[in-house]
């Protein structure tokens, strides 16, 4: 329940992709249709585009995101998922993790300082302090929280688009071409 309510609080949604392949070409398409990351960030110039795909695929851990060329987002977003197989049918199963798959430990600081800043004045004025500040300590004690979770979800929004285009080449290279012609 308290995971449900975190991602509730992040955006973070479950995602499933069918593939149509079996699970080995899907492993090697997804693989194909991405960059290998760099440690320069040069990982767009090496695919000779803007943007570009960048990650891990394997059988086991799927980790991508999108790179721009000379410029770090530290808020991005990141898919984390896993090949599954479920009667025969090849799923691949994630959500998209906000700053940079970052968020978790974000939220859970900005609440530990909200906590703290509610619980400590009130245990001083328990203790018989009549100092004024101190009563309004535990109203501004949920500043911190708000605060952490309004950056992740500026995060999320400042890469909806990278999220799209991560979307659009799980979905390229999970499903066959649809062939249209012209007769």
């Amino acid at each position: 329940m308290l995971q449900t309510i975190f991602d509730r609080l992040c955006g973070q949604e479950a995602l499933a992709f069918e593939s149509e392949f079996s699970i080995d070409e899907s492993v090697r398409r997804l693989s194909s249709s991405r960059v290998e990351p760099d440690l320069l960030g040069l990982a767009p110039l090496a695919a000779m585009k803007l943007v570009a795909v960048v990650g891990r695929v394997t059988e086991d851990h799927v980790s991508l995101r999108c790179e721009r060329l000379f410029i770090f987002n530290g808020l991005r977003s990141v898919f984390v998922g896993r090949f599954q197989t479920f009667d025969g049918r090849v799923i691949l199963i994630g959500q998209f993790v906000g700053v940079d798959g970052h968020a978790g430990p974000i939220v859970g600081a900005g609440l530990a300082m909200g906590l703290l800043m509610i619980v400590g004045p009130l245990l001083e004025l328990l203790g018989g302090s009549h100092d004024p500040m101190l009563w309004l300590m535990p109203l501004l004690g949920w500043l911190p929280p708000l605060f952490t979770i309004g950056i992740v979800r500026l995060g999320r929004w400042l890469s909806s688009s990278d999220e799209k285009r991560i979307i659009g080449a799980i979905k390229h290279a999970l499903l066959k071409p649809q062939r249209t012609g012209v007769a």
